[in-house]
Order: C-alpha cells, then structure tokens, then sequence
C-alpha cells in the first residue's frame, strides 16, 4: 500500500482523508521496518507517522486551495483580482460616502460647487453640483461628498457647520442621512461586481453600461433600465415614467463628466436618456480636431431615502447599551457591504438582518419604516430613490405579542 494521493475528479479534486494517509504512513513504515513494528502513536515511529501525516494532509488543504482561487466563486485577494482583470476590473478603492445637503437662504442666492460643511464629529463634506436658492421654497437641495473616503456615517441633521462665508445663505443641513462610503472592496462585493459587469466589454446593451458606470472611482450603486418600445411605460415600485426607446441609468456617487462619458460610450446615441441630471458631454476620445461632437447626455440621481429599523427582543431589561450599540452598528455595517447591502430599487426584507446580530440579543421581529410610523416587513424601494440608515434611525426595544 502506498500513501493515497490528490486525484483529479470530474466533481472537482478528491483529497485522501486523514485516515487514509495515516494507514498508508504505516504500510510504509512496515515495509521499511518489518511486519512486527509497533503501531502505536506513542512510540519514536508513531511520533513520525502523526507529523507526516498532518504536513501530507496540510499540503493537500494548500493545494485544495489554491485551486479554489482560481473559481472567481470562492478566489480573494491577488487571486480574486487577477479574474477580475480578465474583465479589465480593478478592485475598486475606498468610496466617499455621499449626501444631500439643504441650503437655506435668501432666494437666488448662489452655492458654488465644492461648498464646505462639516460635522458634528469634525468630517468635512463638499458639494459636488452648484445652486441657486429657489423663489418658491427659500431652498437649494445639493448633492455632496465627504472629503476623506471611507465609511463615514452621519445622521440626519448632524451635518451644519457651514465653512465657507456664502452671501445670502443662512444655514446648511442634511435632511436625510449620508449614505456610507467604503474602505477598499471587500471579496463578497468584487464578486457582485464581477459576476454583474462580465459585459462590461460589450456595448449596446444593460449590463454593458452598468459594468462601466459600477468601474468608475466613487460610484457606489448602479441601476439600469431600458424602454425599446414606443409607448412611454413606469418602471420599479414608484412607477418611474420613461418615454418610448429610452435608456434610464441611476447612479449613487462618482464623477458626473465620467459617467456621462460612460453611458455615451456604452449605451449609444440611438436612444433617448431619462434623469435629473444634465452633462453636456464632449467625445474628445474619438475626435482630437479641436471639434468634437457634444452630447446632452441624463442620468439619474436616486433620492436618498431614510431608512428605519425597530428591532423587537424577548427581554429588553436584559439588553445592556453595549449591545443595543452593537446591534445598530451591525446594522448599518450589512446595509452598506455584503449580500443585504443597499440597492437602488432594491428590497430590504427586514428579517434578513437578523443573521448578523447577536443571538444574546434574543431578536423576536425586526420590522422596517421609511417613515417612522408604517412598521413593514419589507420594503420594495423604487429606482429613483436609495435606502440609507443611522443610528438614529434604528431602535431597540420589548416585544409584545
């Protein structure tokens, strides 16, 4: 008998069990020391056959391994990146969390882009299109970013210390809290990536301008709808309206001039676009005479919508305030990475959150709001709008039947 090998299976490899190495280390041993030799783990020869067999066994879990990181499924790290690139992906760096800042002031007053408010916790924000304070509202709503990337959280109202000396502008506030960056991205959400952007290549359909669009620095969700008909139809849990032959890209984060280069070179000129936001966009790539074509090119920006949560436990009088903490931090956490991460026109099934948190908590229901008032179990969000949550905005408390 010999010491059993790795075989290569149609099912995929087949690694001798422990046993099975460690009787093969004994027949072995047999036959180099005679019949009689004592197989007793205790002796000199069983101390070898024991460390044999866990460097054997050892070596074939590496193996096991290293070839699982070449199936884009199970692969991380270097692994996990160089499938990427048969995709022309790169693992994306850390994302800026975005936000929508209210202005308040006298009306036509001017925010220039790049505006400056900080937070209570010292984070600056900048935003990223500039407004005019409206007649009607006395108002100007700008999107904005926060200046360092990361996962920097920020309730509703925590962001108000206005910078910059603006004339005519009072105060400045978010109204709805900031949807959270990211550090560099994570294995499980490179795959999403991945696994969503193999068209990225293509061109002319979907899930090419998604793959593009998803690639590009700061963008941190994308959503794609097309209307080849000729009648103009509603999209997604809001009924978002789109005319006949029209392509609808909603986008949270990046660059406004990059993505419209994206959707212009993905998407084509053959089709009409839908959104809030304008981008004359110029293809200097095609053409360097010094007169490229310009394209209006629109996309939208989704609402940021608030997003509660009301955790229900067996005995809240046993539930310390670490936990309580910890269970709103988890919370936030698998709503901005991971399988239940935020999606625009996506669905929170509430339930689904109670995987990551502590089973000391003793969770009963988990229900979600987008108002505070209207507890459901599951929310259908449209593709104009983003759920984004705080701790604020998730509570914990005693269950009654």
């Amino acid at each position: 008998m010999t010491i059993p090998s790795i075989q290569f299976t149609a099912q995929g490899i087949d690694a001798p069990s422990r046993e099975a190495v460690t009787a093969g280390l004994w027949a072995l041993m047999r036959q180099a020391f005679g019949s009689n030799i004592t197989q007793d783990a205790r002796t000199p020869q069983g101390q070898l056959v024991t460390s044999l067999t866990a460097v054997i066994t050892d070596r074939d879990s590496q193996f096991i391994e290293l070839a699982n990181n070449l199936d884009p499924r199970y692969s991380f790290g270097k692994f996990q990146e160089a499938l990427g690139a048969i995709y022309f992906l790169s693992r994306s760096e850390a994302t800026r969390s975005v936000v929508t800042l209210e202005f308040t002031g006298l009306a036509g007053s001017a925010v220039p882009s790049g505006t400056q408010v900080q937070d209570d916790n010292g984070n600056i924000w900048e935003t990223t299109e500039a407004g005019a304070v409206s007649v009607a509202t006395g108002t100007v709503t700008l999107l904005a970013r926060a200046q360092v990337p990361g996962p920097i959280q920020a309730a509703t109202g925590t962001i108000n210390n206005l910078l910059d000396t603006l004339p005519g502008i009072d105060r400045a506030e978010n109204t709805v809290p900031a949807v959270p960056g990211s550090n560099e991205e994570s294995r499980a959400d490179f795959e999403l990536r991945r696994a969503a952007s193999v068209a990225a290549n293509s061109r002319l359909t979907n899930s090419a301008v998604f793959g593009a669009v998803f690639d590009l620095t700061d963008v941190i969700d994308v959503r794609v709808v097309d209307n080849p008909s000729d009648d103009a139809i509603t999209v997604g849990a809001t009924n978002y309206p789109m005319i006949r032959n029209s392509l609808l890209v909603s986008v949270v984060g990046g660059d406004d001039y990059e993505i419209a280069g994206k959707i212009m070179a993905k998407g084509g000129t053959g089709c009409s676009f839908m959104g809030n936001t304008e981008v004359l966009w110029k293809d200097t790539d095609n053409y360097d005479d010094g007169f490229p074509p310009e394209y209006d090119v629109k996309f939208l920006r989704p609402d940021i919508t608030p997003l509660y949560f009301d955790i229900r436990v067996a005995d809240f009088d046993s539930v310390s305030g670490p936990q309580i903490t910890a269970a709103r931090q988890s919370i936030a956490n698998q709503l901005a990475s991971g399988p239940r991460r935020a999606r625009i026109g996506g669905t929170v099934v509430a339930s689904s959150f109670g995987c990551g948190l502590d089973s000391a908590l003793g969770v009963v229901e988990i229900k979600v709001s987008t108002d505070g008032a209207t507890w459901l179990s599951l929310i259908e969000f449209g593709i104009d709008q983003f759920p984004s949550t705080a701790a604020n905005l998730i509570t914990v408390g005693q269950y009654a039947p």
